[in-house]
């Protein structure tokens, strides 16, 4: 496509931006965001004349003869491009170079028929300066985040805010749990007083609807309680019990531990331990509800 739309002379280059360039995607990958920097002279700001609505014409032009089977439609930045359930679609998203010291793009918005600036390049190098600090989990983690919120939130919060907790929530290098207990704390904590994304320069949060932002924010609180006792009941020894709570927490990506057997749940019962939030449970005390102590038998 890239190719097409420089011989055509519509675009001079394009980039990749979004979950897919900062590796950030959870799979299938399917949904790819593009940057195409539009062809022709930029002064402060592109050509009056140069209006978004237009520069998504000239791209689908192009590309509707190339691929005549392809859906085409489009959202407030980009022509959307969609080549079929079972492959790839495209957001691609029509831009020009700015003149500042940055390399900031200045990106369209058919809605407000107007050019706006975006520091998407700076962006996907701040996540990769956080990934390689974190010796290369931090990408992993995010997208254990995301797997959350598509399982236990049918994916309402937005992929970009969760990257922009895990960022303020993954400073150093952690195992997988300890990470994940802190995005869950940390989401709790700044989907109430807000947060930037990951480059700081965008308050994201205040895009956030509220009650979406009310759901996420009661879930992580959840999430963050059930990571702990996970944690709990790994350091007791009981690793089933705490595998079933990641189940819980992440789906079926995460595997579910064999279901407990009446006789071990009765042994374990009566070793005085605990309950967990799963219901299964332990000899240990590391689980959420505490099982009731039990009374020796008399003759």
């Amino acid at each position: 496509m890239t190719q097409l739309l420089i011989r055509a002379s519509v675009i001079v280059s394009a980039f990749l931006q979004g979950s897919f360039a900062r590796k950030t995607m959870l799979a299938p990958l399917r949904d790819i965001d593009k940057i195409v920097i539009m062809a022709g002279r930029l002064a402060d700001r592109p050509d009056p004349q140069a209006r978004p609505e237009l520069a998504m014409d000239r791209i689908e032009a192009v590309l509707a003869r190339a691929y005549p089977h392809a859906r085409f439609s489009r959202s407030r930045h980009a022509l959307k491009v969609d080549f079929g359930a079972d492959t790839f679609s495209f957001d691609i998203v029509p831009a020009f170079e700015t003149l500042t010291i940055d390399d900031d793009v200045l990106i369209a918005d058919i809605k407000d028929n107007r050019w706006e600036r975006s520091n998407t390049r700076e962006l996907i190098r701040t996540v990769a300066d956080r990934n390689q600090s974190c010796d290369g989990q931090f990408i992993h983690q995010v997208r254990m985040g995301k797997q959350h919120v598509a399982h236990r939130l049918d994916s309402k919060l937005p992929g970009l805010h969760v990257e922009s907790i895990a960022y303020e929530a993954i400073l150093e290098p952690l195992d997988h749990p300890q990470a994940c207990r802190r995005v869950f704390e940390t989401g709790a904590r700044l989907l109430i007083i807000g947060y930037t994304d990951p480059t700081g320069q965008d308050l994201i949060s205040r895009r956030l609807d509220p009650e979406v932002a009310a759901l996420a924010q009661a879930e992580f609180a959840e999430a963050a309680q059930l990571a702990r006792e996970a944690q709990r009941l790994a350091a007791a020894g009981d690793d089933a019990a705490a595998i079933a709570i990641w189940h819980e927490l992440f789906g079926d990506p995460f595997p579910n531990p064999p279901a407990q057997t009446a006789r071990d749940a009765l042994a374990s019962s009566f070793a005085g331990g605990s309950v967990t939030s799963t219901g299964r449970v332990t000899t240990s005390r590391a689980g959420r509800q505490p099982t009731p102590p039990t009374r020796s038998w008399r003759s």
